[in-house]
């Protein structure tokens, strides 16, 4: 119970910004190499190194994590196996890459916008999310949310898209990044059906240059921070929201089971509640970047912020849901399923807590 306690305390000082110290403690300190293969100055590395620092600063410096990456070759490659063998003892990285093994991690990956991202933590949190993401991976190694982003731009567009109709001969290109390590984007058949042609850009720089030549009429990239890094505002007439095909996501660490095991049972504890105390500090930051990006976008006036219409974002919707009923893997759809259950409570009661006036303010 004190040992608990102790715990609280020091989670409690460290949200409340209450400096903790250097802790003494009988055991040796911990050191850990830990991988995370996102590029330096993205949103996905920042929220890396703000849980890699949470851990040290909470852990009362008895946790030290040294981050590296990425590595050099194939970008964002799949850590699993070098976490399973010990060659790290940890990785921060994104479940979309594992999909090709485990189809189910897409779930975690990102969701189409099924609910609100309060939604998406609840059931994360409340509704058996975090257990079935470690029944996914089975016993080969520890698995927890430690990162999360919201919502993607809809699209970047040269064309106008205001009916499903004005989908047919657009050239645009995806970026489902889980979905393309197996070939079998869900995305981007939606679109086929729709009569876009999708494309694959092999990296921002590539999309960006290709529409500005007339090659891509639309591409979708990431959120609006990240896009605007990237230039996509300047060679777009139109900027689509919302980010129906990808409304939020989570990253994971994942841990050496060896590793994890020698850790003291309040280590264990402080890992666990940095990773979901690092989650939501980094996603606040991260998402007022992307308003500070759309306020700016707005003034410059150069680009139409607009959105989809009902029609297109029900359709969108409708087809997501029919493909992931047609997902022929057993635990996607035990995942799917725990989803499906946890919207019919949620989602009622989300409709009713939106409002329909609008803040005014001088």
């Amino acid at each position: 119970m004190k040992k608990n306690l102790f715990i609280v305390l020091i989670l409690s000082a460290f949200s409340w910004g209450i400096p903790v110290g250097e802790i003494p403690a009988a055991d040796p300190i911990v050191s850990w190499k830990v991988h995370a293969p996102f590029m330096p100055g993205t949103w996905e590395r920042k929220s890396a190194q703000i849980w890699a620092e949470d851990i040290t600063k909470m852990s009362g410096g008895r946790i030290k994590i040294t981050l590296l990456g990425p590595m050099i070759g194939e970008p964002w490659p799949d850590l699993h196996p070098y976490v399973q063998t010990g060659d790290i003892d940890a990785g921060y990285t994104w479940p979309g890459i594992v999909i090709g093994k485990y189809p189910a991690a897409a779930l975690f990956a990102g969701t189409p916008a099924f609910f609100d991202l309060t939604g998406y933590l609840a059931w994360m949190n409340a509704y058996g999310g975090k257990e079935l993401w470690q029944e996914i991976y089975g016993n080969s190694l520890k698995v927890f949310p430690s990162g999360m982003y919201w919502a993607k731009v809809g699209g970047w567009s040269n064309k106008k898209v205001e009916t499903l109709n004005d989908f047919r001969g657009l050239k645009y290109r995806t970026n489902d990044r889980a979905w393309h390590r197996t070939g079998d984007s869900i995305w981007e058949k939606i679109l086929s059906e729709f009569g876009a042609f999708p494309l694959k850009e092999p990296s921002p720089a590539a999309a960006r240059t290709a529409m500005f030549r007339g090659a891509l009429d639309a591409a979708e990239q990431n959120t609006p921070w990240s896009d605007m890094t990237f230039n996509f505002h300047k060679v777009s007439k139109y900027c689509y929201f919302p980010g129906i095909q990808d409304f939020a996501g989570f990253f994971e660490l994942i841990v050496n089971n060896q590793k994890w095991e020698t850790l003291p049972p309040d280590l264990k504890e402080i890992v666990g509640g940095v990773s979901d105390a690092a989650m939501i500090r980094a996603f606040a930051q991260w998402a007022l970047d992307d308003a500070k990006a759309m306020k700016m976008l707005r003034e410059e006036g150069k680009v139409q912020v607009t959105k989809f219409s009902k029609e297109i974002q029900q359709e969108i919707l409708d087809r997501f849901v029919a493909r992931y009923d047609a997902v022929q893997d057993p635990m996607f759809q035990k995942v799917w399923n725990s989803q499906k259950e946890f919207m019919k409570i949620y989602v009622p009661y989300m409709r009713l807590q939106q409002t329909d006036a609008e803040v005014k303010w001088k």
